[in-house]
């Protein structure tokens, strides 16, 4: 554990945008699949994956015939996720305010679950509004919009906007503590 993460900081610091300094911890990993359920997943898209460690584990919830896409930009996380042997998981280099504008070029409307441990700080107010809209709208009803790894709460707000109920948490157990947000598509 220890030397995955320190090879994460390493990755994460040497990329053109850093957006953590260290993985998502276990204790993360686990908050977020309980928010989830158990449910099998069909369709699922994560926004910065880094290195994969979410996006294994939602892998083992989606269903045999589902499919994931994992949205990343730095190269040295690409080269890692392109390697998870699993015919379900499609890995795009892009930016998440290209692909959540265009997902259904993508295919991957009507989704279960997405997923982002992207920093919104880093981008602009209208880039991040445009995400959460794009973003509900390719969720099915009922879908799920996680936003993990945030150190701040410029997220919740915005969510409550567009999906109304809005569940946040402090995970105090991860490198930086940080926050879990949550939000469905209403029926």
């Amino acid at each position: 554990m220890v030397k995955d993460n320190i090879k994460f900081l390493k990755v994460a610091l040497l990329g053109k945008y850093p957006g953590a300094v260290t993985r998502s911890s276990k204790y993360v990993v686990k908050d977020v699949l309980d928010l989830i359920g158990s449910e099998p997943l069909h369709t699922v898209i994560e926004y910065g994956p880094g290195d994969g460690v979410m996006t294994l584990e939602i892998l083992k919830r989606l269903s045999p015939d589902g499919k994931m896409l994992a949205v990343e930009i730095n190269p040295d996380f690409l080269k890692m996720l392109r390697k998870i042997p699993d015919s379900r998981l499609r890995v795009e280099d892009a930016k998440i305010q290209d692909v959540s504008e265009n997902i259904r070029a993508y295919g991957f409307n009507d989704a279960d679950l997405v997923l982002s441990s992207v920093p919104f700080s880093f981008l602009s107010k209208t880039e991040r509004e445009k995400v959460v809209r794009a973003t509900e709208q390719t969720l099915a009803r009922g879908g799920m919009f996680v936003i993990f790894n945030q150190t701040s709460y410029i997220m919740p707000k915005l969510l409550k906007k567009t999906f109304g109920k809005v569940k946040t948490r402090l995970e105090p157990r991860n490198i930086p503590p940080c926050l879990i947000i949550s939000a469905a598509k209403k029926f």
